[in-house]
């Protein structure tokens, strides 16, 4: 009888465990488990870095510039430089402002809705600094830079001095074409940047390149081309850094956006004075947290930001870019924060990050709706 009683203990304490797995599964996948609030860590202040594909490459420039006095560097794969997109250079013609895309009943915005230097009702080019890179003259977006922090609307640009900045653009990038990344080394040259290293030799079209992983190189947003992108931009950023190890997929979780959403997140039907309070963050993003950080050790933090259509690659580019290899092997948490499709432009409903002046015209600022909420997600993990 004892040995029956043991035996059918066992197989309900075997039950039991089953039933209370079939529960934890169902709350996270089938109950809709809420995403959880940031962990505030042990991050060190000379640690902290940003990166970005394409439209996240726009806004890591800016967010560099912005906000200089609390960022060690940042990795820039296809971007423009500090303000370009809305900044009128010497000879280039106006248009007006509903000549080009937007202004339609589904995308009411227009695309580039500010300009400095423009006559009322006009605007410039869209994509007028990837597209024609030779017009592009970055002392006077440096000039730029250096009012913006006299009026202190960003931070003093002699913090990047001290920046280490790593650029890519691939041979094969039909969007962002050659020359346009040259303009982006030039600017942060012209505001005293030393420590740049710059790869334009590589095969791809506008992507992340990988080792191995994704698709051919010279096809795809992540592509195998035998070069590991986000690795050379880690080990750059944080020299000295050791070889990436295998990430623990249990210290990868959802984290909470809402706290750090503006009142009217997704946008207006119609393009108006409200349309500058939109941060289009979708509902979570996610975070991986090294070991030795969630024990309290003293850390580095890395936010990874997607390009425009994120919703066809955004889960598989926070799985497979490989930053949480390099994280976990030099104690550094990885952030990947992320906007949904929302508003009324066309890139705003392309889920992009804003380097148009589309969520107003201090878009590029301390104050800007997304700037702004990046720099709260770094101060829920920091503390500062």
């Amino acid at each position: 009888w004892i040995q029956d009683h043991a035996v059918y203990r066992e197989r309900m304490m075997a039950a039991c465990d089953f039933l209370l797995a079939f529960a934890v599964i169902c709350l996270a996948f089938f109950c809709n488990a809420s995403p959880s609030p940031l962990p505030h860590l042990n991050i060190q202040h000379d640690l902290v870095s940003i990166s970005g594909l394409s439209s996240g490459a726009d806004f890591t420039v800016q967010f560099q510039v912005a906000f200089s006095s609390i960022l060690r560097g940042s990795g820039v794969f296809a971007g423009q430089p500090y303000h370009c997109a809305v900044t009128r250079f010497d000879g280039e013609p106006t248009l007006p402002m509903c000549s080009q895309m937007g202004c339609t009943p589904s995308t009411p915005g227009p695309s580039v809705p500010i300009c400095d230097d423009c006559p009322p009702g006009q605007t410039l080019r869209y994509d007028h600094c990837k597209n024609e890179p030779q017009i592009v003259n970055t002392q006077l977006l440096a000039d730029n830079a250096r009012r913006h922090a006299q009026q202190g609307l960003i931070d003093s640009v002699e913090n990047l001095k001290h920046a280490r900045i790593y650029l890519y653009r691939g041979t094969k990038d039909a969007t962002y074409l050659k020359g346009s990344m040259q303009k982006v080394e030039d600017m942060f040259r012209d505001l005293g940047v030393s420590d740049i290293l710059f790869n334009n030799t590589t095969p791809s079209a506008h992507s992340w390149p990988t080792v191995s992983y994704g698709t051919p190189c010279g096809r795809g947003v992540i592509e195998a081309c035998n070069y590991d992108g986000p690795g050379a931009c880690f080990q750059h950023i944080y020299n000295g850094s050791v070889p990436p190890v295998d990430a623990d997929p249990s210290s990868l979780v959802e984290f909470d956006q809402r706290p750090f959403m503006t009142p009217d997140n997704n946008g207006t039907a119609h393009y108006n004075e409200t349309t500058p309070h939109v941060t289009g963050l979708a509902p979570a993003g996610y975070i991986y947290v090294p070991k030795a950080c969630a024990t309290g050790r003293p850390c580095g933090l890395h936010l990874s930001l997607h390009g425009c259509d994120e919703e066809q690659y955004y889960v598989e580019a926070v799985h497979h870019l490989g930053f949480q290899r390099h994280g976990e092997a030099n104690n550094v948490v990885i952030m990947f924060p992320r906007v949904q499709p929302h508003g009324s432009t066309v890139q705003t409903q392309s889920g992009c990050w804003d380097a148009y002046a589309q969520s107003g015209a201090d878009y590029a600022f301390k104050s800007g709706a997304q700037m702004h909420a990046v720099r709260d997600m770094i101060r829920a993990v920091t503390g500062w």
